[in-house]
């Protein structure tokens, strides 16, 4: 995957700061832009979607499960440390604590 790099120019110090897209995308999640979370939300949803019903074998509760991931992924999208999982493997754990919350 290539990943396109951006410079960001400090005009106060002169001093550059060089981001990926990735990066400035994460930022706008964590600054809860609401575009940025839809594009989030259209990359993911289906593929956690198909996690979460084969776990719960309900579409319903498979619509909530997925419906309560995304509202706290974007409520909490600040815990997120990229070095530490990649996005989809993060949401896919919020999705199966949402699961097990809903079947214990």
């Amino acid at each position: 995957m290539d990943v396109a790099v951006n410079r960001i120019t400090n005009h106060d110090s002169n001093l550059k700061v060089w981001l990926s897209d990735e990066e400035i995308f994460y930022n706008q999640l964590r600054n809860q832009d609401g575009k940025a979370f839809k594009v989030l939300y259209k990359r993911y949803a289906a593929a956690i979607y198909g996690s979460i019903i084969r776990k719960v074998n309900d579409e319903e509760k498979a619509k909530m499960i997925l419906d309560q991931t995304f509202s706290e992924l974007w409520r909490n999208f600040s815990d997120y440390d990229a070095t530490k999982l990649r996005i989809f493997s993060w949401i896919n754990q919020i999705a199966l604590q949402n699961i097990r919350k809903t079947t214990v």
